[in-house]
């Protein structure tokens, strides 16, 4: 039986480093919270891999996110504002690319999953 789909060309480099992933543990990916001030490569790889994230991909969601957030405030949502006080400013809150990443960039639900938080407070 023959594959079918679409496949890339992988540059050595990347075949590399995904022998490498197979031999990781979750610790050697760095810390799960608070400041890192740069991420190691073969995380950044297990992130293309499993989330097929790229950095147009997360800041066109990010983007997507804010805008969402905008127009939801605009409707009266009572959470965005208790969540812009806290935060001091009035930027959406910094851990959006994590919230994102945590339903593997669908926006509609990485908005749900916020909106949770903040009503839960």
């Amino acid at each position: 039986m023959a594959a079918t789909g679409t496949f890339r060309m992988v540059s050595e480099e990347e075949q590399a480093m995904r022998s490498k992933l197979e031999h990781l543990t979750v610790k050697d990916h760095g810390p799960v919270f608070g400041p890192c001030p740069k991420l190691p490569v073969h995380t950044i790889q297990k992130a293309k891999d499993e989330l097929n994230e790229t950095e147009e991909r997360r800041v066109s969601s990010l983007k997507e996110l804010r805008a969402m957030m905008k127009e939801k405030a605009g409707e009266g949502e009572t959470w965005l504002r208790r969540c812009r006080s806290a935060s001091g400013t009035n930027q959406t809150p910094c851990c959006c690319a994590f919230i994102i990443r945590a339903r593997k960039f669908d926006v509609a639900r990485a908005h749900e999953l916020l909106k949770g938080e903040w009503e839960r407070l």
